[in-house]
């Protein structure tokens, strides 16, 4: 006997083995959904770590700020205090010198054979104008002078004869420089 199969059992093969790569291929992109959705979660979570860290930053950056303009204030305010105290070392040191050279002066200056006029201080420069007996006093006038510590480079500007009370004297006028020593 013949035996005749008329059920359609590769169709049924055929479906079947169609539904079970429907499925696998189901599986595989749903896997592949799953996969994209936990990068997608995972790097949103990353964004959002980043942007409190920036925001954390921001506002340690913020603080730092007023830090910063605290220190360059204090270092402008000690840039003045220090200006001042240059300057107020210069005064002392000025009318220190100043002190020194008129101290100098009137020791050097012989009282029985010259007398002075004027004597002026600009800055660094000295101006002397007097009457002396005769040349020979400004000669060692100027060299006692130019031994000083506090006078240097003295020069004599001018030199004259005036007739004083009728005798002949000698007016004279000198140039130095003065400066603190060097120690």
């Amino acid at each position: 006997m013949i035996k005749i199969n008329l059920l359609p059992v590769r169709d049924i093969v055929r479906r079947k083995k169609y539904f079970w790569q429907i499925i696998a291929a189901s599986f595989f992109i749903g896997c592949i959904v799953c996969a994209f959705i936990f990068v997608e979660f995972y790097q949103l979570n990353s964004i959002n770590k980043i942007k409190n860290e920036i925001a954390r930053i921001e506002s340690e950056k913020k603080q730092f700020a007023k830090t910063l303009s605290e220190i360059k204030k204090i270092e402008e305010e000690k840039a003045i205090l220090l200006k001042r105290t240059d300057v107020i070392n210069q005064l002392k040191q000025s009318s220190s010198l100043t002190v020194h050279v008129l101290d100098e002066i009137a020791t050097l200056t012989p009282s029985n054979r010259m007398w002075l006029k004027s004597l002026s201080q600009n800055g660094n420069q000295l101006a002397l104008t007097g009457m002396a007996l005769d040349d020979q006093t400004i000669a060692r006038y100027m060299d006692d002078l130019e031994a000083s510590h506090y006078i240097q480079n003295v020069r004599l500007a001018s030199s004259s004869l005036e007739i004083v009370a009728e005798r002949s004297l000698k007016a004279f006028s000198i140039t130095a420089n003065v400066d603190m020593p060097k120690m």
